[in-house]
């Protein structure tokens, strides 16, 4: 073994369970592999980048680790996929977790998510009554879009396999393949390099949902991929220093917000506001100490992203019955990912108002990324002679954007 300057990479996790300072050994031969597949991960001036390489190289360097660039090896996905099942210490991202995957691998995130979707250029299967028996469909070789096209209807013998996304947009092109199963993002952004005229693809249907993973091997050491983890889990949830966590800070840079699948309807988060209002007007105390502890409804018992949380005058949160541990911040002039200063509006605005709406982006714990949310706040005094400003926010979906 060596030091890890010179190829080895050490880890030291603290077990809580036990109190035990471990140091974790990550052997000489650890790959982690990866393909194209813009935004998420790619080569840029021959170095790995993209979203889930700078989230990767963050993890580790929380940790202390430098990763080298030259550590994280780029080829075609069927060689990563099979490098990955074949081989002890390896790290294949970004991928896409199945229950046909499950137990192949370990996982580590969630990274992000994307929609897979057919892509097409013959305008003649714009139809509403879509058979998809009949389909010609093309798939990236050991791709999850082989999966979905089979699960959506597309029989096997009509799914041609590839190595290469060029050979998968060249098809489309001369019209041996009517659509190209493949994730949205990657699939526009690899377009617009192959194709010469990128304006006749569009999305023929979209299928379902991918949400990718850091898959390691089953051989690679448990406590290795859960130092990962946790420092992913803790990446999602620094948002006292700016105002927007390290995770939300770096999918706004490849991706941005997006209009949720998961949600609820507006008339919750005001039944809710105007119920803890209500509360707050009789108990101050009592009801911001339940807020506090997350008792049901401030949280919902069900629905984890519904919930209340409290300011002051100064922006300073009072209390927050989904992540308690950020009560006390004070929030003035702190933003969102996409750079708004949606607290000091709330605030501003239940001044002038005294109720209102304002929108801006966050991440979602029933979703992967960050995604346009709205919040309905109201002024209130308190039992206690002091005013309060209560907020519920919502996601909003994508038939509202």
């Amino acid at each position: 073994m060596k030091t890890v300057y010179s190829g080895l990479l050490l880890l030291s996790c603290l077990f809580l369970c036990s109190g035990v300072s471990i140091a974790v050994e990550i052997p000489d031969d650890m790959m982690f592999v990866t393909e194209e597949y813009p935004p998420f991960n790619y080569l840029e001036n021959g170095i790995p980048s993209g979203l889930s390489v700078e989230l990767l190289v963050t993890i580790l360097e929380r940790v202390g680790i430098n990763l080298p660039s030259e550590q994280i090896q780029v080829m075609a996905w069927t060689d990563a996929y099979n490098t990955a099942l074949s081989h002890n210490n390896t790290c294949l991202f970004s991928t896409a977790r199945n229950s046909e995957r499950e137990n192949l691998f370990s996982w580590a995130g969630p990274i992000i998510q994307s929609p897979e979707v057919f892509f097409a250029i013959d305008n003649t299967l714009k139809t509403k009554n879509r058979d998809y028996s009949t389909l010609r469909v093309v798939a990236i070789r050991d791709d999850i879009g082989v999966s979905i096209a089979n699960s959506v209807g597309v029989p096997k013998e009509h799914i041609v396999q590839v190595v290469t996304t060029q050979e998968a947009v060249k098809r489309l092109v001369d019209g041996t393949s009517d659509a190209w199963v493949y994730a949205q993002y990657p699939g526009e952004s690899l377009i617009q390099t192959f194709a010469e005229n990128p304006s006749t693809f569009y999305i023929l249907d979209k299928l379902a949902d991918n949400t990718y993973y850091y898959a390691f091997s089953n051989q690679t050491e448990p406590q290795i991929i859960q130092i990962i983890q946790d420092e992913l889990d803790k990446l999602k949830n620094d948002r006292g220093l700016e105002g927007f966590t390290t995770y939300e800070h770096i999918v706004a840079k490849y991706v941005g917000p997006v209009c949720a699948n998961l949600t609820h309807e507006r008339q919750l988060i005001t039944d809710l506001v105007n119920l803890t209002s209500d509360g707050i007007s009789r108990d101050a105390t009592g009801t911001l100490a339940d807020i506090q502890n997350s008792k049901h409804p401030y949280k919902d018992r069900n629905d984890p992203s519904l919930y209340v949380y409290i300011y002051d005058t100064s922006v300073t949160l009072i209390a927050n019955a989904g992540n308690p541990g950020d009560a006390g911040l004070n929030m003035a002039g702190k933003k969102d990912a996409q750079g708004k200063q949606y607290r000091d509006e709330i605030v501003s605005g239940a001044m002038k108002e005294g109720s209102g709406f304002v929108t801006y982006t966050y991440s979602n714990p029933l979703e992967s990324g960050i995604f346009y949310k709205e919040a309905y706040y109201t002024l209130v005094t308190g039992s206690d002679k002091k005013q309060y400003i209560v907020c519920a926010g919502r996601y909003i979906p994508c038939d509202e954007m």
